[in-house]
């Protein structure tokens, strides 16, 4: 029914394993792996539960971790061999992690009777995904969410604003929703950033280096960056790069190319190491439409890296203190955004007045309010 892949010989009863992963690239992903790690360092036994997604590499994973395969199939079957599994190990509580896990993971619940306590982290508002379907299926959608919420034993948000919004769709009273922010500031990052990028605008700064992280999709909006950069370039000589791939990468690039821009900017592509780019930048741009909490902007912070962010729903206006850490500017706005990001370059903060900001976000802060939540402590 399951089978052990990797790491600990210990066939103890699991205190948490987590569900829903998803690998390959993105800041969640490793976001969750340091919240696994950081359990796993205070003691705690921690299984990391898959279906077809690619296990993650051995150096991110803390050698404790028992990586468990689940049978891959549709809805049914996913939450009947979830079930056999948590009827097997009996973990003390089941973190889901993504929407699809939470559907499976009800489901195993409510019709295979698995007992263990249940528990969704959230980590986007629930109506920004909504919005993005057609009525009909906004409306089933919206009835499963209601549903399996409301039978989790808790439900624990990365933000106030997405707990709220967890609240306003589901009736769940957000007193009972806790808010523990994303454990993005690890050693693993600190780690990372030590690395060598490989850039020769890193290597040999000949002017000061801008760079934005993300999917090359509208909810990044670089399209607004671009534009941004391109009216800093006439005030400054800079230049901009970009990480990340995505289905807006061929309308971006004729965006550079119409405003005159392809010496200046580069979308550099995925980077398995984000981290030793960011280090070496000059300025971190967050220019996103919408976010859960951003990773990026924290890491940047972590790494005392001057920030301009847009003041989007939700999680710039807390992580940046309301302007305190960084430099807030409307959704939408290349102008105001091109403003600050001179202004910024101009004038930076301290660095470590900024690390300072990131202290929060710390992992092992973040794990122990986890635990102490799931009563574990």
């Amino acid at each position: 029914m399951v089978s052990v892949l990797e790491n600990s010989n210990n066939k103890l009863r699991p205190d948490i394993s987590f569900y829903g992963f998803r690998g390959g690239p993105g800041g969640i992903s490793l976001t969750l792996i340091s919240l696994m790690n950081e359990m796993a360092c205070l003691g705690y036994r921690i299984h990391l539960l898959l279906h077809n997604t690619r296990v993650p590499e051995k150096k991110y994973v803390h050698p404790s971790i028992r990586t468990v395969k689940l049978p891959d199939g549709g809805l049914i079957k996913r939450a009947r061999h979830l079930s056999y599994y948590i009827k097997e190990s009996q973990p003390k509580a089941m973190i889901s992690v993504r929407e699809p896990g939470n559907r499976a993971i009800t489901l195993a619940k409510t019709f295979y009777k698995a007992r263990s306590k249940v528990v969704f982290r959230v980590g986007m508002p629930l109506t920004t995904a909504l919005k993005r379907r057609a009525l009909v299926k906004r409306m089933l959608r919206a009835a499963s969410i209601r549903y399996c919420y409301t039978r989790a034993d808790m439900i624990i948000a990365n933000h106030v604003n997405v707990a709220e919004d967890i609240a306003h769709n589901t009736g769940i009273p957000i007193e009972n929703i806790p808010v523990i922010p994303n454990g993005t500031v690890s050693a693993f990052l600190y780690e990372q950033a030590k690395a060598n990028p490989e850039h020769p605008w890193l290597n040999r700064k000949e002017a000061p280096v801008v760079l934005g992280i993300g999917r090359l999709a509208r909810q990044k909006d670089f399209t607004t960056l671009i534009r941004a950069f391109c009216e800093l370039k006439k005030k400054i000589n800079a230049r901009l790069l970009i990480l990340g791939e995505g289905k807006e990468r061929i309308s971006l690039a004729a965006l550079i190319d119409q405003l005159g821009l392809t010496a200046s900017v580069d979308l550099y592509g995925h980077t398995d190491n984000p981290y030793a780019f960011l280090a070496r930048a000059d300025l971190f741009v967050l220019s996103s439409v919408w976010e859960g909490l951003p990773n990026a902007l924290i890491e940047a912070m972590a790494l005392g890296i001057s920030c301009v962010a847009t003041d989007c729903r939700s999680g710039p206006r807390e992580i940046l203190e309301n302007g305190k850490y960084g430099h807030l500017v409307p959704v939408g706005d290349h102008r105001t955004m091109a403003d600050a990001m001179y202004r910024a370059l101009l004038q930076p903060l301290d660095p470590d007045f900024i690390r300072s900001g990131a202290s929060r976000y710390e992992a092992g802060l973040c794990a122990r309010r986890y635990l102490e939540a799931l009563d574990l402590v």
